[in-house]
C-alpha cells in the first residue's frame, strides 16, 4: 500500500505539473474553460475577467463559492487545498470582498501557485481589492500549519487524487477551526466502477479511481470527527459517477450537564 501511494502520488504530480505548464487541450471532449464556469454557476461578473491560459489550468469538479456563508466572513481564514491556480480563490475574494480575512491557496505543484498568483498581484491592483491571498507550496497530508486557524477548508476537484483520504482527513481536521467547515466538491460513485476504469492509472489523474460511494466518504468523516455532513448539490456527470458538493462540520458540543458533577 505505502508504495502504490508513493507511485500514484508521483504520477498524478508530474501530470499535474505538465498540465498546468501545457494547459488543457482545448479538442478534448469535454466541457472546459469559461463553459464550464458558466456550467458550474461561478459569478458572472467576474468570469470574464480571468485570461483563457488560466482556464485552461482550472480543473473543478464543482463551486463551492456560494456556501462559505457566516457571519463575519469578511474576517474569515480560508485554506483552499489542492488550489491549482487559485480561482476559487478569487472568486471568494472579489466576490466577498474579504476585508481582513484571508485566503491561503495550498498545492503541490510549483508551476500552479506561480501561475496563479502573477493573475491575482495584477488582477487586485486592476480592482482594488485588499483581501490577502497567500501561495503555499506542500503536500496535503503534512500541512505546515498550526492547528485550527482556519473557518473553511475548500477542495475542489482534488479529493479523489488522494489514495491515503483517511490521512488526508486528519491534517484537514486539525487545521479547522471549532466550529469550522469543510467544503468538498467531486466525483462520488453510484455503484462500483467499469472493470477497465479501474485497472489503468489515468483514472487517477481525473478523480475517478480515486471516487468513493457516498457511504464510504460518510463513514471516513465521521470516522475522522466530523459531524452534520450533507450533501448541498448533486449532478449527474455520467453513470456511475456524480458531480457532489458536500460539506462536513468540525463542531464543538459541550458534554451534557449532570448532576453532581464539577
Amino acid at each position: 500500500m505505502v508504495e502504490s501511494t508513493k507511485n500514484i502520488k508521483s504520477y498524478v504530480r508530474k501530470a499535474y505539473e505538465k498540465l498546468y505548464t501545457d494547459g488543457v487541450r482545448h479538442d478534448l471532449p469535454i466541457v472546459q474553460g469559461q463553459d464550464l464556469a458558466w456550467a458550474l454557476g461561478y459569478d458572472p461578473c467576474f468570469i470574464q475577467a480571468v485570461p483563457e491560459a488560466l482556464w485552461a489550468r482550472f480543473f473543478p469538479c464543482g463551486n463551492p463559492v456560494p456556501w462559505m456563508t457566516i457571519e463575519g466572513i469578511e474576517e474569515a481564514k480560508i485554506l483552499n487545498l489542492g488550489s491549482g491556480v487559485g480561482l476559487d480563490a478569487f472568486f471568494v475574494a472579489f466576490g466577498k470582498r474579504l476585508r481582513n480575512g484571508a485566503v491561503v491557496n495550498v498545492d503541490i505543484a510549483h508551476e500552479a501557485l506561480k501561475q496563479g498568483k502573477n493573475f491575482m498581484d495584477a488582477a487586485k491592483a486592476a480592482h482594488g481589492v485588499k483581501a490577502h491571498i497567500f501561495w503555499v507550496q506542500a503536500d496535503a497530508d503534512t500541512l505546515p500549519f498550526p492547528d485550527a486557524v482556519f473557518e473553511f477548508v475548500v477542495m475542489n476537484g482534488v479529493f479523489n487524487l488522494f489514495e491515503r483520504k483517511d490521512l488526508l482527513l486528519q491534517e484537514v481536521f486539525r487545521v479547522l477551526k471549532n466550529p469550522g467547515a469543510f467544503l468538498l466538491a467531486d466525483l462520488m460513485r453510484t455503484g462500483p466502477l467499469p472493470p477497465q476504469w479501474g485497472t489503468a492509472i489515468e483514472a487517477w489523474l481525473w478523480c475517478v479511481n480515486g471516487s468513493l460511494e457516498e457511504q464510504e466518504l460518510f463513514g471516513i468523516l465521521h470516522t475522522t470527527g466530523f459531524e452534520q455532513v450533507e450533501i448541498l448539490r448533486r449532478d449527474c456527470e455520467v453513470e456511475p459517477l456524480w458531480r457532489e458538493i458536500i460539506r462536513a462540520r468540525k463542531s464543538w458540543s459541550p458534554l451534557p450537564y449532570a448532576s453532581g458533577s464539577i
